[in-house]
């Protein structure tokens, strides 16, 4: 079953898609514009009524400023009915300064409405937050506030951006309401004695900064706009736009259906062409009756027709032609194959050569090589002469300069040569090999050079005995230049390479020499530095330990009585002493890892009696610093093969570290457990400022000291590097987990007795 869907299936021809296809960009253009149009409209509509009703409620305040001092009611009333004879207008209610209602006017829409919970009887809008709003509100910008009235009853919204009626929930027509409030307040200054001139001077004049306010109010003026007429324009005007846009789609699609039949209909005339070219019958054409692209199709498939009965025929008479080409392209590929198999040059050349003569029918044919330096050509190889001839000819020495002879020709401008008749280029030739073509009969002659790589390497001639050389056979000849002159490029380096190669051979043999005896100069230094670390580290605690005894007895007294100073400076004494002593103590134990020198007298031992004998050691110092220690296991642990003095270092190093950087009033907790491999594994944790991840992976390292790390509290950067060695001598692992600001774990595993000894 063909899952695959027909050409047919979704648009039954190219007419379809193109009418279809520029219908919709008409649709989409002519909507795209129209909504544009009405929603520019109705924008500039909603910004003309703002316009209009802060000019009005500026021209009221004007105009009724003196009928609210004096309390006016019939001049505030002629002054409301002369606003509501602009049609947008729909009340205008004038209030006193403390909000109650001097004047209210409308056009009989609003006047009947009421609350209906209070049961007033008086008009609903505005509200009297509008009114208490605009009495606290300062500066001379109405107060603007829309609304939608909904079947004769309020409801407060948001303001809306395009004007229109709207449906409530219940899907009735509301009407849109702008009310504009400005307050009466005391002039700073007398007004001048005639009044606006224009309603844009009046509109700038109302417009100034807020500076001028003045606290005393006389009152507030509302005035109230609709949005109905406004709707009503833009309503008659989306009738009119969208009628012209139906129109211009229509015409559109009109013409557009006119124009795709236009480019269709001949179209299907080449189709049809098309398909009795595609069975084999060019005697169909199509005359072109139009001079667009598709009657330049039509000229362009008529001659595409003759073309293709030109070219049948043309085919036809080169099948011989052919044929006799594939039989050169059997002996080339024999050719290749010889090439590719041999690459010593004489024996490559002269297997080649014999091939040639064998399969392409060419009865002699010599290969001569260039030597530029000496500017001659020596004949390397001959093939299809007497055995005479050939020993008089090989090695013969062709000058070759740039005087216009054949081989100048072939050498300095890498150009073929065909020759039909030798006498014709008799002059041309050099004496001794003119000599020899007619001692052989060689009447006619032709000549490849041997290029690689923009290089001339020099020659290959040949000739048949069967008639002259055409130009065919000289292109025969040239592709049999080109792969000769490859294969020799190949031979050469590949001889090149040898010799390369060999020399190589003694250069790395040399430098492997040198390297070695650089490596025994520098096991040798190797040596002589761990040699003085240790004799210096030897030779530094003996002076060190007199010092730090001698520092002792001062301390204790023993010299005498020291004053606060003297005692201050001695203990800073003692500390860097032992700090000195604890350098060199590292130094030394670097020194014997290093030389491999280190031994470890392993033997069972309880790691819970060694870690309570290092913590008990440690707790004092950790008193000074208000720090405590402690050691804790879940649970009972076995008998551990190690060296004791060794772990004794490493545990201390380990809790040092911890103190070194835990805050004051924090603990350092050293924990122990069983692990399912039968290690025991120690973790040393606290609390303190903890180890950023970038620094984790080197914090092992020899001489590495935490960038992070206040320069007071950085050591040698040895503690860590000794502690791994020896636990990894003892066949064990040592790990930090870390987590800035929340402390760090450091881990070690060290092996069962038991398991260790089996």
């Amino acid at each position: 079953m063909d899952r695959h869907p027909s050409p047919r299936t979704f648009f039954s021809s190219l007419r379809t898609k193109l009418v279809l296809f520029i219908s919709l960009i008409i649709i989409g253009v002519c909507s795209g514009l129209s909504w544009y149009f009405v929603d520019q409209q109705a924008l500039s509509m909603e910004k003309a009524l703002r316009k209009t009703g802060t000019i009005l409620i500026n021209n009221l305040v004007h105009n009724g400023r003196y009928g609210l001092i004096t309390q006016d009611t019939v001049s505030l009333e002629q002054v409301a009915e002369g606003a509501l004879s602009v049609d947008e207008v729909v009340y205008v209610v004038v209030a006193g300064p403390t909000g109650e209602r001097l004047v209210e006017s409308s056009k009989g829409r609003l006047d009947v409405l009421h609350y209906e919970k209070r049961n007033v009887d008086r008009p609903l809008y505005p509200d009297n937050a509008l009114t208490a709003a605009a009495l606290a509100a300062f500066g001379h910008q109405p107060l603007t506030t829309i609304f939608t009235v909904y079947d004769q009853q309020e409801r407060a919204s948001s303001i809306r951006v395009k004007p229109g009626p709207i449906l409530d929930e219940g899907g009735k027509t509301g009407e849109t309401l702008y009310d504009f409030a400005l307050p009466v307040r005391r002039q700073a200054s007398p007004e001048p004695a005639f009044g606006p001139l224009s309603l844009e001077d009046q509109e700038n004049s109302f417009s100034m900064s807020d500076d001028t306010n003045s606290s005393e109010v006389y009152g507030v003026i509302h005035v109230g706009l609709t949005q109905l007429s406004m709707v009503k324009t833009l309503d008659a005007m989306i009738w009119k736009v969208t009628v012209m846009a139906i129109f211009f789609m229509v015409v559109g699609i009109a013409l557009t259906t006119m124009l795709a039949n236009q480019i269709i209909r001949p179209l299907r005339k080449l189709a049809g062409v098309a398909k009795h070219i595609a069975a084999g019958d060019l005697s169909n054409s199509v005359e072109a009756a139009t001079r667009d692209e598709v009657g330049q199709l039509t000229t362009s498939i008529n001659q595409m027709t003759v073309s293709l009965q030109q070219r049948e025929d043309a085919i036809s008479k080169h099948v011989e032609t052919i044929t006799k080409q594939v039989s050169q392209l059997s002996a080339l590929n024999q050719t290749g194959a010889a090439i590719a198999s041999n690459l010593d040059v004489d024996r490559l050349l002269a297997t080649v050569l014999n091939l040639l003569a064998d399969n392409l029918g060419f009865a002699r044919m010599v290969l001569i090589f260039y030597k530029p330096e000496e500017h001659l050509g020596i004949v390397s190889q001959i093939t299809g002469v007497p055995e005479e001839m050939e020993s008089a000819v090989k090695g013969l020495k062709i000058p070759i300069h740039d005087d216009g002879s054949m081989s100048a020709e072939l050498v300095f401008r890498g150009k073929p040569i065909l020759v039909k008749d030798i006498e014709t280029v008799a002059d041309r030739l050099y004496p001794p090999v003119l000599k020899a073509c007619r001692e052989i009969d060689v009447t006619s002659f032709m000549v490849a050079p041997l290029k690689s790589q923009d290089r001339i390497l020099g020659y290959l001639g040949a000739d048949r005995s069967d008639g002259p050389c055409t130009q065919e056979d000289l292109d025969v000849l040239m592709t049999i230049a080109n792969h000769v002159s490859v294969a020799i490029d190949n031979a050469r380096a590949y001889q090149a390479l040898e010799q390369f190669n060999q020399t190589l051979e003694e250069r790395v043999q040399e430098r492997t020499e040198a390297l070695q005896q650089a490596n025994e100069r520098l096991r040798e230094h190797d040596r002589l530095k761990s040699m003085f670390v240790s004799i210096a580290s030897h030779e530094l605690r003996t002076p060190m330990t007199s010092m730090k005894g001698l520092v002792d007895n001062m301390l204790d007294g023993l010299t005498g009585t020291l004053n606060e100073r003297q005692s201050f400076y001695l203990s800073r004494v003692k500390r860097n002493l032992e700090r000195l002593t604890r350098m060199s103590n590292d130094l030394l134990d670097l020194s014997k890892i290093d030389a491999g020198v280190m031994q470890l007298s392993c033997a069972p031992i309880s790691m819970e009696e060694l870690a309570h004998e290092v913590v008990e050691v440690m707790q004092p110092a950790a008193r000074q610093i208000s720090l405590s220690v402690g050691f804790d296991h879940t649970m009972p642990l076995p008998l551990i093969l190690g060296d004791r003095d060794k772990l004794d270092q490493v545990l201390t190093n380990l809790i040092n570290n911890a103190m070194k950087f835990s805050e004051p009033g924090t603990d350092v907790q050293v924990d122990g457990r069983i692990r399912d491999d039968h290690m025991v594994e120690v973790c040393v944790k606290d609390s303190g400022c903890g180890i950023p991840s970038n620094e984790v992976p080197h914090i092992f390292e020899r001489f590495y000291r935490g960038e992070s790390v206040v320069v007071e509290a950085r050591g040698s950067g040895l503690g860590l590097a000794i502690s791994k060695s020896l636990v990894e001598l003892h066949g064990g692992k040592i790990w930090v987990q870390s987590e800035v600001g929340c402390g760090s774990q450091f881990f070690f595993t060290v092996p069962v007795a038991g398991v260790a000894a089996v």
